[in-house]
């Protein structure tokens, strides 16, 4: 798998959503006319079908990832930055769960904080909410052992992700929660850092993708 080194279009745009960084990543490794589903679908809403846990983001459907309320009939489903939030050791369920609802060949688009120590300690996220990141081996026998084939895993993304977020928890978050007042999620600088991050694998990437097909 190689994701271009060149300058490439940035900015992909489906609708009114602005793919960048990360989701632009997760929209080259996704195929189109596909009838396909999202899970967790706050910033991912770029599915046929886009499900939520959390209604106030106003999801097609309101469900849970560990429980799908469909069967066998998607020909995609994108899962990413999804898995980390479920409650810990219900990881497989969940992905057992994309495999039952996957057409034999379909697949997976996944994605998932990476476990590098200065990553997870500085990840402010994981103190307050659940927030976990995981080692690409342990994400590697987590999609294998439901079902999965894997045709790519690999990780992108670096320091200037950690900034981003950084950047987001102690300024934008706070701001948008005491004053109601709405500031990019990080400083233009860093985000445009950020994005040339995404443009090359890195071993200590900051964010794991994979791409792997139901048995």
């Amino acid at each position: 798998m190689i994701i271009e080194k060149k300058r490439v279009e940035t900015n992909e745009r489906r609708g009114n959503i602005l793919f960048t960084g990360r989701l632009r990543v997760i929209q080259r490794l996704k195929s189109d006319n596909k009838f396909s589903l999202s899970i967790g679908c706050k910033e991912t809403r770029f599915a046929d079908i886009n499900i939520d846990i959390d209604v106030t983001v106003k999801p097609d459907i309101v469900a849970d990832a560990r429980f799908l309320p469909f069967r066998r009939c998607f020909q995609q489903v994108l899962f990413t930055d999804v898995i980390e939030h479920l409650p810990k050791g219900s990881e497989l369920l969940a992905l057992q769960e994309i495999q039952r609802v996957l057409i034999p060949g379909g697949e997976l688009i996944f994605s998932t904080p990476h476990d590098i120590p200065l990553y997870t300690f500085l990840d402010l996220a994981r103190y307050v909410i659940t927030h976990r990141h995981y080692k690409v081996k342990d994400i590697q026998r987590l999609l294998e052992s439901s079902g999965f084939d894997i045709k790519w895993i690999f990780t992108a993304g670096g320091l200037w992700t950690l900034l981003a977020n950084l950047w987001y928890y102690l300024i934008t978050f706070p701001f948008k929660k005491i004053f109601h007042f709405n500031l990019p999620y990080s400083h233009p600088c860093i985000s445009h850092h950020d994005e040339k991050n995404y443009y090359t694998i890195s071993k200590y990437g900051y964010t794991i993708f994979a791409k792997a097909f139901a048995k």
